[in-house]
C-alpha cells in the first residue's frame, strides 16, 4: 500500500514540478543560474540544464543523489554543507551556501546554492527548492578588484581617478599624502581645486588633449590643503569602464629633481663660467707660446744679478704685491714670471696686462670686465683680467701710464679683493696676486699728479729692480750663447762661434735698450752669419746714458731731430718711436714732460 502511494504521489507532483523548473528555467535564462528541486520524501533531485553544465555533467545523464552533490566540494566544507541541508529538511529554515567546487572535468568554480522548504498542511516539509549560481567569473573579477586596490595603496606613486565631471572618485593613500587631504576629504573635490592654474576649460582641454593621445605627461604645482605649492608631474590617461570615460592620473612629486636641476643649472652656469675663463687662459697661453720666453732660465754671473734672484726667491713664496721698476728691456715680465712660477699659485696661469697697449677707455673694461650692453659695442659679456686671475697672479706691465681714474679702482680691489663689471651691480671677490711693472719714475709721476700717492705705496711692498745691460757686461757672452742657441733652433741654422771682433762690439756697446735689444741684434746677426757670427757696422744709434741735466739737453734734442725727420709723426710704421726703438706712449710723455711743441721742430 505504501508503494501505491508513493507512486500515485508521484504521478501527481511530477508534471507540477516540471513545469514550475520550466517556468523558472526561462527567468534565469540570462544568467548563469540553474534550478533544483530536492523531493525529501523520494529523495529525488530534478535540475534544469544550467546545474548540468555548472557541474560538468551530461544533461541526459540521472542527477545524481545529493550526496554525491556534496562531495564536489572540498572535503573540509562537506560536513558544513550536509548539515545545513538537514536542517533545512528538518525544520524548513531556508538557507545560503558559498563554496569551492571542483566539477567532472577538474575545473575549479565557486558556486552560491540557495535553498528553501516548502511544506504540506500537516507542517511537513515536502520538498526543497532553490538555485546554484555559477560565481567563478565575478570572483575572478572580485579578485582583480582586489589586487588593483592592493596594488594602489602599495606602489609609492600617487594615482587619482577622476570622472567625466572632473571630480575624484578614487585617490590612493600616496596621492593624499601628497596632496595633504585624506582620502575622505578628496572625494568630489575638482582637480582646479588643488591646482589654481587650471580652469574647467583648461582642465577640459587636457582632457581631450588625453583622450586624442592616449596619454599624456606634464609638469604643473599643485597645493596643499596647508596653502604650500609642490612641483609635481603628471601622467594622464583616459580609460573607458562599462561605456563610460574616466580619468587616471599618476602623480609623483619633483621637488627633488627640480631641486637638482636648480643645482645643475647653477653647476652648469658655474662650469660654463670656468670653461670661458680657461679658454680666456687658454687664449692667453697660446699667445704667450708665440713668443718664446726663458721662464726661470734667468741667464745672471754678476753679483747684483745673483742678489735679485735671490729676493725673487724669497718673495715668491708669499701672496706679497711686488713691484719691479727697471729701464725697458731688462727682463721685467721675465722677473714676475720666475715670481710665479715659483709662488703656491704656479698651477694657474699668469694673466697679464699691458696698461701702455690699450687706449685709456678699454682699460677699466680689460681689468674688469663688462656686462652685455654696458656700452656701446659690448654685444657679450666680458670676463676682465682680474676675474680670470683668480687664485692666481695678475702681471700690470707698464702700470705707470694707468690713466687716474682707474688707478683708483684698481686701489679698491687691492684694498678689499672685490669689484664689479662695467655695467654691472654684483661684486666680484677674487684672491689675486698683484705684480706691477714700469719703466717710469713714479716718485716723479706722483709730483706731477700722474700717479696716485696711496696706489704707489700699495704697489711697492716688495721693490725690485733689474740691473741693466750696462752694468752687468760681464753677463754679456752668457746671454748672447744663450740667444744663440735658441735662434739656431728656431731658423735651423748652426753657428760653430762667435768672432772676436763681434764679442768685443757687444762688450763695448752701453746697450740702451737691454737685453731685449741684445737678443734682437743677435737674432739679425744670425740671419746674415754663416758659421760664425760677426756683426755689420748697423750697432742702432741709441739714446744717451740718462745722467744729469746734460742727457736731459741730449734728450732733447734727439727726439726733436727724430721728430723733425719723420715731420711729427710719433707712432705707427716710420714714426719716431720706431725710429728710437721706445714705446709710443713712452715717447709722447718725454715729449710732454720735456715740453716739446711745434715751435721745436720748425726749420
Amino acid at each position: 500500500m505504501k508503494v501505491e502511494g508513493i507512486k500515485k504521489y508521484k504521478e501527481e507532483n511530477l508534471q507540477d514540478s516540471k513545469l514550475r523548473i520550466q517556468e523558472l528555467e526561462r527567468a534565469f535564462q540570462q544568467t548563469k543560474t540553474g534550478i533544483w528541486e530536492y523531493d525529501v520524501m523520494t529523495r529525488e533531485i530534478k535540475w534544469s540544464p544550467e546545474v548540468y553544465k555548472i557541474y560538468g555533467l551530461n544533461p541526459n545523464s540521472k542527477p545524481p543523489r545529493l550526496e554525491e552533490i556534496i562531495r564536489f566540494s572540498s572535503q573540509e566544507e562537506q560536513d558544513h554543507i550536509h548539515d545545513t541541508i538537514t536542517m533545512a529538511m528538518v525544520k524548513g529554515t531556508p538557507y545560503s551556501i558559498f563554496c569551492e567546487i571542483e566539477d567532472s572535468s577538474g575545473s575549479r568554480k565557486y558556486i552560491r546554492a540557495t535553498g528553501s522548504a516548502t511544506k504540506d498542511e500537516s507542517g511537513v516539509v515536502r520538498r526543497l527548492f532553490g538555485t546554484i549560481c555559477d560565481l567563478s567569473d565575478h570572483q575572478e573579477r572580485q579578485r582583480r578588484l582586489l589586487f588593483t586596490e592592493l596594488t594602489m595603496e602599495r606602489i609609492s606613486e600617487g594615482i587619482y581617478w577622476f570622472d567625466d565631471k572632473l571630480r575624484f572618485i578614487k585617490v590612493n593613500q600616496a596621492a593624499a599624502d601628497l596632496l595633504g587631504y585624506s582620502k575622505e576629504e578628496l572625494m568630489g573635490k575638482r582637480g582646479m581645486d588643488i591646482n589654481p592654474s587650471f580652469s574647467y576649460e583648461k582642465s577640459k582641454a587636457l582632457w581631450m588633449e588625453t583622450k586624442e593621445k592616449g596619454s599624456l605627461t606634464f609638469n604643473t604645482y599643485h597645493v596643499r590643503k596647508d596653502g604650500s605649492e609642490i612641483p609635481v608631474e603628471i601622467t594622464n590617461n583616459i580609460i573607458n569602464w562599462e561605456g563610460k570615460d574616466f580619468k587616471c592620473s599618476v602623480v609623483r612629486d619633483i621637488t627633488e629633481r627640480k631641486n637638482n636641476e636648480l643645482k645643475l643649472l647653477e653647476a652648469y652656469n658655474e662650469i660654463e663660467t670656468l670653461k670661458n675663463k680657461l679658454e680666456k687662459q687658454n687664449s692667453y697661453l697660446r699667445e704667450e707660446i708665440k713668443v718664446q720666453y726663458n721662464f726661470d732660465e734667468i741667464i745672471a754671473e754678476n753679483k747684483q744679478c745673483k742678489q735679485l734672484l735671490k729676493r725673487i726667491e724669497q718673495v715668491s713664496k708669499t701672496s706679497s704685491t711686488v713691484l719691479i721698476v727697471g729701464e725697458t728691456g731688462t727682463g721685467k715680465e721675465l722677473f714676475a714670471r720666475a715670481i710665479h712660477n715659483h709662488s703656491d699659485r704656479s698651477e694657474n696661469t699668469l694673466i697679464k696686462l699691458n696698461c701702455a697697449a690699450l687706449p685709456p677707455q678699454l682699460v677699466e673694461s680689460e681689468l674688469f670686465g663688462h656686462e652685455k650692453g654696458a656700452f656701446t659695442g659690448a654685444v657679450n659679456k666680458r670676463i676682465g683680467k682680474f676675474e680670470l686671475a683668480d687664485k692666481s697672479t695678475l702681471f700690470l706691465d707698464e702700470v705707470g701710464e694707468m690713466p687716474l681714474d682707474i688707478q683708483a679702482k684698481l686701489l679698491r680691489v687691492l684694498q678689499e679683493g672685490e669689484f664689479e663689471r662695467v655695467g654691472g651691480n654684483e661684486t666680484i671677490k677674487v684672491d689675486v696676486r698683484i705684480i706691477a711693472a714700469t719703466n717710469k719714475n713714479l716718485e716723479e709721476a706722483i709730483a706731477e699728479k700722474e700717479f696716485r700717492e696711496d696706489l704707489y705705496y700699495r704697489l711697492n711692498v716688495f721693490p725690485l729692480n733689474p740691473v741693466p745691460l750696462r752694468q752687468r757686461k760681464s753677463d754679456i757672452p752668457y746671454l748672447a750663447s744663450h740667444f744663440l742657441k735658441r735662434f739656431e733652433k728656431r731658423m735651423g741654422k748652426t753657428i760653430d762661434s762667435i768672432s772676436k771682433e763681434t764679442m768685443e762690439k757687444l762688450m763695448n756697446y752701453d746697450w740702451p735698450g737691454n737685453i731685449r735689444e741684445l737678443e734682437n741684434v743677435i737674432e739679425r746677426a744670425m740671419i746674415t752669419s754663416n758659421n760664425i757670427l760677426e756683426l755689420d757696422d748697423w750697432l742702432p744709434v741709441r739714446l744717451p746714458e740718462k745722467t744729469g741735466s746734460k742727457f736731459i739737453d741730449k734728450e732733447r734734442s734727439l727726439i726733436i731731430e727724430t721728430l723733425i725727420k719723420t715731420k711729427g709723426k710719433v707712432s705707427g710704421a716710420g714714426g719716431a718711436a720706431e725710429l728710437l726703438e721706445i714705446n709710443p706712449k713712452t715717447l709722447e710723455s718725454k715729449i710732454r714732460k720735456l715740453k716739446i711743441d711745434k715751435r721745436d721742430l720748425q726749420v
